[in-house]
């Protein structure tokens, strides 16, 4: 069977689709049951169509209070596992000023982890500043369409 060129433009077409309809969202806020202090993240919302993940992010943190703030990272890659789950890698956009890069790894093993680093760049060599040993979270998807 031929496919003229406008059957199969339109066949691609629906292809492309059909996979940017299965592209949603998945939000996440620290687990209850995670040990130790306060994470700095309270919730990560990653877009997997725009590419964007958005951060509540503790900014100071004093005896009495958190000062709360936002930090926009860019979603590097989300490589499919066999678990069903991506794997998302993103690094925060850093503001004006800012001396360190944050690198982070959200992923499903049994339950969602969130590593980071921190990472600072003394001339053009990249220096490891400090590494998040993980946090749990609790992340639920929503599809877009």
């Amino acid at each position: 069977m031929k496919l003229k060129p406008t059957h199969l433009a339109l066949h691609l077409f629906f292809a492309a689709a059909a996979s940017s309809a299965a592209a949603g969202t998945i939000a996440c806020v620290p687990a209850h049951n995670s040990a130790g202090p306060a994470p700095w993240i309270r919730r990560i919302s990653i877009d997997e169509h725009s590419r964007t993940v958005n951060m509540d992010i503790v900014r100071q943190r004093t005896k009495d209070a958190d000062t709360m703030g936002k930090m926009r990272a860019e979603l590097l890659s989300m490589d499919d596992t066999q678990g069903g789950e991506p794997v998302y890698v993103f690094n925060a956009i850093p503001a004006a000023g800012d001396e360190v890069t944050n690198l982070f790894k959200l992923f499903k093993a049994g339950e969602w982890r969130l590593i980071s680093a921190g990472v600072t760049f003394v001339g053009k060599v990249p220096v490891l500043r400090a590494v998040d040993p993980g946090t749990v979270f609790n992340c639920k998807r929503s599809d877009m369409g």
